[in-house]
């Protein structure tokens, strides 16, 4: 486009400075349609993610206390197989017999070991709750602590310390999803009023489709037109040649 008079530029200039708002303008609403897509699925999710994380700390919690008892009720047996134990390695090293005391600590030994298997069962149990857990958390849309491993160790103090720290993931959990949900609806109130502020999407594209087609692809700019011109045009994506003064 060349010998281009001074109102048919000022004529672009105009059609470019919009061209470039409206595209902002869609932009914009673009991305907050996009949040809110997003934030609307996590006010729809947060609820039931809170509903199944909290539908297994009562087994969890029953467990905890299961294992406390045990804890409890295996604390003699413990102590009287170390007992035994000390016995033997005092009477070995005073070079006495120490079949009696082998026995003893075995004995001792065996009823721990019997005892630790409902432990054992106990377990297996808080392993498949946490497996559980696991797949409740996953479920949320947005980003929840992990539960932490259950450990391999027969002991009830060390399993039921599993528990609790189960328990303290869940509630973690629970209060993350309700923050989440809160902050959700906050942000879906200001991008809907701006959204609406934005316009009709729709008329907003037909018009950036008629400004499109008022600019040219390529303008020779006249020498004088201010450099401020062929920026302007550029930035509507306007190709410019010509010498500028």
């Amino acid at each position: 486009m060349s010998g281009m008079r001074s109102k048919d530029l000022d004529r672009l200039l105009e059609a470019a400075d919009e061209l470039v708002a409206a595209r902002a303008r869609q932009a914009r609403i673009q991305a907050l349609t996009d949040e809110i897509n997003s934030d609307s699925e996590t006010v729809a999710r947060a609820p039931d993610v809170v509903a199944a994380v909290d539908r297994h700390r009562p087994p969890i919690e029953q467990l905890a206390r299961e294992l406390e008892q045990q804890w409890v009720a295996q604390g003699p047996l413990v102590s009287l197989w170390q007992r035994a134990v000390e016995l033997t390695q005092l009477a070995d090293g005073a070079g006495a017999d120490t079949t009696e005391y082998r026995a003893d600590a075995d004995r001792a030994r065996h009823q721990v070991e019997s005892a630790r298997l409902q432990t054992r069962e106990a377990l297996d149990r808080l392993c498949g709750e946490r497996e559980a857990l696991v797949d409740a958390i996953a479920t949320a849309p947005f980003p929840l602590p992990d539960p932490p491993p259950v450990r391999d160790d027969g002991r009830p103090e060390a399993a039921r310390r599993d528990a609790l720290a189960l328990l303290e993931v869940a509630g973690e959990a629970i209060d993350a999803s309700e923050h989440e949900r809160e902050r959700a609806e906050q942000r879906l109130a200001a991008a809907r009023a701006e959204l609406a502020e934005l316009g009709d999407p729709e008329q907003l594209r037909e018009r950036i489709g008629e400004l499109e087609r008022m600019l040219p692809d390529t303008v020779e700019m006249p020498k004088s037109a201010p450099p401020s011109s062929a920026l302007r045009l550029q930035r509507a994506g306007v190709r410019v040649t010509g010498r500028r003064m």
